[in-house]
């Protein structure tokens, strides 16, 4: 059962997450946000057309038909902006990362792209009505689900997201595992780094004892690619505190 403002699930790995779900303030300024990368990116492609030639005289030259269906490939083009960014970036689009929000599915798992296409669809009740449904089912339901996100099955949470790139590994650990230097630079594959990233970002989401189970499971795994002795009991994570900062120096 999920706390007030909070969604608790057990993803299929059997971790369980306590999530804190996004607001009508924080969704309304990331859609904000992604309505003016949307706006600049037409206003740059209306820059880029109008060098061709004669703006205004090719619009005038072009049927109703014509001008009616560039219109709607100029709104689908917005539409299409949220659900090539949450499919690419595992639920979130440049609004929402900078406001730390993501799409989840109930399960907890990454927001997929019929979910993504069913949620953004149902825009179409919403716009008409400046988004007033939309505004008040957040508000009022207990999950804070719009009307795209109950009939898509998603969610949408806020991350606890901590820039762990800015800092190097621990004293302690770096000591501890001082042989990773050498070895963890270059080891990564880019999706393996982010992964690890991933859970080191949302550990405190999860509870004690799967979280432990996790972090022995990820660190026996790194530590065979490495080469070196698997971290003992209660080690775990700051070994992986310790390869994820020095396979950021190779960055």
């Amino acid at each position: 059962m999920s706390a007030p403002d909070r969604w608790q699930v057990e993803t299929p790995g059997q971790v369980a997450l306590s999530l804190p779900l996004a607001g009508v303030g924080a969704r309304g300024l990331a859609a904000l946000l992604d309505l003016l990368a949307v706006f600049l990116c037409w206003i740059l492609g209306l820059f880029i057309y109008s060098l061709w030639g004669d703006l205004l005289g090719r619009w005038q030259g072009l049927s109703w038909a014509g001008q009616l269906l560039l219109v709607v490939a100029v709104l689908a083009a917005g539409w299409g902006w949220d659900v090539a960014w949450e499919v690419a970036w595992r639920g979130q689009t440049p609004g929402k990362r900078a406001l730390g929000l993501r799409v989840l599915r109930l399960d907890g798992a990454p927001v997929g792209l019929p979910e993504s296409l069913v949620r953004n669809a149902l825009r179409v009740v919403e716009l008409p009505l400046g988004y007033a449904p939309a505004v008040l089912a957040v508000a009022l339901s207990a999950r804070r689900q719009r009307l795209g996100d109950l009939v898509a099955g998603t969610l949408v949470v806020q991350e606890r997201r901590f820039d762990l790139s800015r800092y190097g590994a621990p004293a302690a650990a770096e000591a501890r595992w001082r042989e990773l230097r050498r070895r963890a630079p270059g080891l990564l594959a880019p999706a393996d780094f982010e992964r690890l990233l991933d859970f080191l970002r949302r550990r405190a989401e999860i509870e004690a004892a799967p979280r432990a189970r996790l972090a022995e499971r990820l660190a026996a795994v790194l530590a065979a690619r490495a080469g070196v002795a698997s971290p003992g009991p209660g080690e775990a994570e700051s070994f992986l505190e310790a390869f994820h900062a020095f396979a950021a120096e190779d960055g």
